[in-house]
Parts: structure tokens; C-alpha cells; sequence
């Protein structure tokens, strides 16, 4: 199930990229549609499931805008493990931050497709009730997603993304299974800043 989901947001990916690909007598290039130059900051929210209960995570993330690609960082962190832990459970934090990288087209539509590829290191440091050590351990996580974007002004733009979380380097403990922590997810961005001006060699 794992394998199927991350394929069919790489072929989402995929497909846009080589969608871009126009022959112009000359060389074919990623960054030969839209000369466009940008930068933005963004908030994130993004919400997950642990324990078959939905978790939410805030963050931000900032990003230079090449065309219809942009490449920057992200860092999100857990806001309310607190309220769904069972008896086992004190306290779980969970934080994550790294590379973030998407495709945008086309963007001068008013909403239109968006994918992204996070990539991040981080931890999780559990408080237990009981004689049970605390548990610390760090984790690589890398977060494929696809979804709509809108252009509600030049400087403006949410985007809503479902994706999925994989993981590598938790160990398991008696209290749960780090698969816990890989699951589908659900973000919410709000990119804020200016993204240049569209300058296609083609017409539309």
C-alpha cells in the first residue's frame, strides 16, 4: 500500500514535469517555460493520524521560486500529541525540519497543481507514567504530496496537499510501533511573498 501511494504521487510529479517540456528548435530545458524569479515564506499546518487518532503539526518553511520549480527548507512540530495519548503516555514531542522542493503549473491560473517533496531530519522524546525509561530517538523523514493551489492575490497563494509520511531510524518500543508515525497526511500552506511574472515563450 506504501509502494502504490508514494508511485502514484511520483507519476503526479512526473507527469507535470514532462508536461513542461516544449520543443523550441533548440535545446529542452526544466526551466525554459517560465522565466519567472521569486521568493516566499509559508506556514504550514499539517495534520497525520497516530493511534487512529488525527494529530496536528505547525511549522513554516521558505522557498526561491526558479520558474515552476522552488527549492528551500521546512521545519514542523507536533502541537497536540498531548491530547490523544493513552494511559502509557505522559508526554510526545515530535519535531522535524529539512529540504523542501515543488513543481507549480501552471501558476499564472488562478488554481492550479501543485506537488512537493520534504525531506528532514528529527526526533521524538516520549515521557512515560510509570517505571518505564523516557524514550528519545531521532528519525529521517521524507513527506511526498500533490494537491490545488489558489492565487487569492499576487502576494498570496493556500494550498491544500494530502501526501505521505515515510520514516527511517526509530526503534520500536513495548508501547507502540514506529510505524505509528508513517502514515497519509493532509497540509495546509500559505505561500506569502512575490513570485514573479509569468513570461512564456509560447502561447497557451
Amino acid at each position: 500500500m506504501k509502494k502504490t501511494i508514494f508511485i502514484a504521487l511520483f507519476a503526479c510529479f512526473a507527469s507535470q514535469i514532462f508536461a513542461q517540456f516544449r520543443y523550441d528548435g533548440g535545446d529542452q530545458t526544466l526551466f525554459n517555460r517560465s522565466h519567472r524569479v521569486g521568493f516566499f515564506v509559508s506556514p504550514i499546518v499539517e495534520y497525520s493520524d497516530f493511534k487512529n487518532d488525527l494529530t496536528t503539526a505547525t511549522g513554516g518553511g521558505i522557498g526561491l521560486v526558479a520558474g515552476d520549480f522552488f527549492i528551500g527548507g521546512y521545519g514542523l512540530g507536533t502541537t497536540d500529541y498531548g491530547r490523544i495519548l493513552n494511559e502509557d503516555f505522559n508526554q510526545l514531542d515530535m519535531g522535524h525540519g529539512g529540504f523542501w522542493v515543488g513543481f507549480v503549473a501552471p501558476q499564472h491560473e488562478v488554481v492550479h497543481f501543485f506537488s512537493t517533496v520534504k525531506a528532514g531530519w528529527g526526533a521524538v522524546n516520549i515521557q512515560f507514567d510509570g517505571n518505564e525509561p523516557d524514550y528519545e530517538d531521532t528519525f529521517f523523514a521524507v513527506t511526498p504530496e500533490a494537491g490545488i493551489e489558489v492565487n487569492v492575490f499576487r502576494w498570496f497563494r493556500i494550498g491544500g496537499a494530502v501526501g505521505y509520511r515515510f520514516m527511517n531510524g526509530l526503534s520500536d518500543t513495548p508501547s507502540f510501533d514506529t510505524k505509528d508515525f508513517q502514515t497519509m497526511t493532509a497540509s495546509i500552506t500559505f505561500r506569502i511573498g512575490g513570485f514573479g511574472r509569468r513570461h512564456d515563450r509560447w502561447n497557451d
